[in-house]
This record gives C-alpha cells, sequence and structure tokens, in this order.
C-alpha cells in the first residue's frame, strides 16, 4: 500500500489523495456491487407496501383515496419511482389498516 500524496480540506470536509492504482486496487476489495441507500430504500418501501396492499385486498385507488393521495402517487411510490415523505408513509399505512401497526 503506498502512501497518501496529501490531503485536501474542501467545504470541511478532509479528503486524503492518492495514485490511481492504489485507488482501483482498492475499489477492485469493496464489494463488486455498490448500491444507491435512496434508491434501494425507495425500492424496499415500494414493495412493502404493495405487499401489504395486496394482502389486505385493496387496490391502489381505494388505498389513495384513503390516505388522500393521488392514486398515481401510491402506483409512483409502489413501482420506487418517488422519495415518500414520512407523513405520506404514515398516511398509506393508515389507510391500509391496523394490521400494519398503524391504523
Amino acid at each position: 500500500m503506498s502512501k497518501p500524496k496529501g490531503r485536501v480540506l474542501s467545504r470541511g470536509r478532509d479528503y486524503v489523495l492518492i495514485p490511481a492504482e492504489e485507488y482501483r486496487r482498492l475499489r477492485g476489495l469493496a464489494d463488486d456491487e455498490v448500491v444507491d441507500a435512496v434508491q434501494f430504500a425507495n425500492e424496499s418501501i415500494g414493495r412493502d407496501l404493495a405487499r401489504l396492499r395486496r394482502e389486505a385486498g385493496l387496490s391502489q385507488a381505494e388505498v389513495a383515496s384513503r390516505a388522500k393521495i393521488r392514486a398515481e402517487t401510491l402506483s409512483r411510490l409502489e413501482n420506487a419511482k418517488g422519495n415518500p415523505t414520512v407523513a405520506t408513509i404514515k398516511r398509506i399505512l393508515t389507510a391500509l389498516g391496523p394490521e400494519t401497526g398503524m391504523g
């Protein structure tokens, strides 16, 4: 492992400069797949919302109406195409009923 070539302070964050070949070596040691945390969370939330809605035997339109959101919004969230607020998720879970722990 080579020594860092320098340090840079930018916008209050401390960075270390290393040779490109060392970066590639270290990057190769990391997991092969890099996962975007926000996208992962949105996919997980969407999957769970869709599953809970199906288990409750409700349509997207029924849940959206109860949660006072548009059906298109629920569809986007279930398909990981949106970035939901906590308030929106709470309204959807409440609309799904007591078995979700929110109703």
